[in-house]
């Protein structure tokens, strides 16, 4: 055999080499499946008469709340979604009006909460950190400036839940913990549910 023809047939044999490894690659790096997190924000409290305004969807957890606390008003208060693939987090933070409250541009809620090394498992999800925290404003008395007028001192409470290593079955709303609101009688219940995305 001449050198060119073991020069040729080596260069085609690169060639086969690269091409498989090339569709190996590509097969490999497919589409995850992406996962739909959505985190509803209850508030309890005995104010406002008894009445519920929880949506159907969470009609199992509406029935657990009423038959396991002692509060006569339920509210969603907000619904938060985030979507990760396996592996992944989900990070929030905003300012908000979980409370329901009247408030000013210089005393917001300042909310976040998280996700981190989100899992599908066989029969459900698991993370391995879930965070929610909140600096609630709060009105600790008032003060006079230097002409006269009256305004409010407000002070920020650190409000929040972590939780590590957390399991929650599909397409369940799940009770994933509560935290009792400063200087009121109400808690907070939060409500996570996890689904594979549809789009």
């Amino acid at each position: 055999m001449n050198l060119s023809k073991v020069v040729t047939s080596l260069l085609v044999l690169s060639f086969l080499i690269l091409a498989s490894f090339s569709i190996a690659s590509a097969q490999s790096e497919q589409l995850e499946p992406s996962y739909e997190i959505t985190l509803h924000v209850v508030i309890a409290s005995n104010e406002g008469g008894g009445k519920t305004d929880l949506p159907p969807g969470l009609s199992v957890i509406s029935k657990y709340l009423k038959g396991n606390f002692s509060f006569s008003n339920y509210r969603l208060a907000n619904t938060f979604l985030g979507r990760v693939s396996n592996t992944g987090n989900v990070e929030y933070k905003s300012v908000s009006d979980i409370l329901g409250q009247e408030t000013d541009h210089e005393s917001q809620t300042f909310l976040e909460w998280s996700f981190t090394n989100f899992r599908a498992l066989q029969n459900g999800f698991q993370a391995k950190t879930f965070r929610f925290g909140a600096r609630v404003p709060v009105r600790t008395g008032t003060m006079k400036d230097s002409s006269g007028v009256v305004n409010p001192v407000v002070n920020y409470e650190s409000v929040g839940l972590n939780t590590y290593m957390i399991g929650l079955p599909a397409n369940t709303p799940t009770l994933v913990g509560t935290i009792s609101l400063p200087k009121a009688t109400g808690t907070i219940f939060l409500v996570a549910t996890v689904k594979n995305a549809e789009m």
